[in-house]
């Protein structure tokens, strides 16, 4: 199976007339609310199997390009009083370009091969708002299709038998279907030939470089023993 990457998390930059935004509060750009930590060197750890790799390029203090424009967190409390031509500035600049970018990715190679996984790349922080989260990795995916199921249970099949003491869990910590790039584009193939799969990776593994290296190589060998990918 074909694989293309997303990860729309990468950055914690802001880019200018923007940075103002954040006028005593730069020190959160630093932090898991900018952008998914470890995530973009892990993504990139992957890039020998997917047919095309994707990187949002500023942070989610400005924008979100993990939700749909109609979504109330699309922008930030530090963004959101913005007026709306600067809004509609900053989804011609960071959001529209990055989206389509991978919505002509997927359309060419279902149209080529019949079907394609999107797998998106995110990291989430160990513990929210005190609640320490229970998980090493999680898949995320829409349990209503039959063919990402499957494919959600292989892949944590073979990530387990190569690592038994990860504890991986199925749609956590978030819901697979809830709003996100996935599942926009879901809407938009429905069952024709479009998988997507989110990859939720606790930070705790990817504080450093080779955390993030040993997570990428578990996760391209776990790919590629479930299929996916150029191999």
């Amino acid at each position: 199976m074909r694989l293309v990457l997303s990860c729309e998390h990468a950055s914690p930059l802001i880019p200018e007339p923007y940075g103002e935004l954040l006028a005593g509060a730069r020190h959160l750009l630093d932090s898991h609310r900018s952008h998914d930590i470890g995530a973009a060197e892990v993504c990139r750890g992957l890039e020998g199997l997917a047919e095309n790799s994707f990187y949002g390029g500023c942070s989610r203090l400005l924008i979100d390009l993990n939700r749909s424009l109609r979504h109330r967190g699309l922008f930030s409390e530090f963004s959101k009083h913005l007026p709306r031509a600067a809004k509609d500035e900053i989804v011609g600049r960071c959001y529209t370009p990055f989206r389509n970018a991978v919505l002509v990715a997927v359309e060419r190679i279902i149209a080529r091969y019949g079907e394609v996984l999107h797998l998106s790349v995110h990291s989430f922080t160990p513990i929210l708002n005190g609640v320490i989260r229970f998980s090493d990795i999680g898949i995320l995916y829409d349990p209503r299709r039959e063919s990402e199921r499957r494919l959600a249970r292989r892949l944590a099949a073979a990530m387990r038998a190569i690592d038994p003491g990860l504890a991986i869990r199925m749609n956590y910590p978030y819901r697979g279907v809830a709003d996100g790039h996935t599942t926009a584009l879901r809407r938009r193939f429905g069952e024709k030939g479009y998988l997507g799969l989110e990859l939720e990776i606790n930070q705790n593994l990817v504080v450093d470089d080779r955390g993030r290296s040993t997570v990428a190589a578990l996760l391209a060998e776990g790919l590629s023993q479930s299929g996916i990918g150029r191999g």
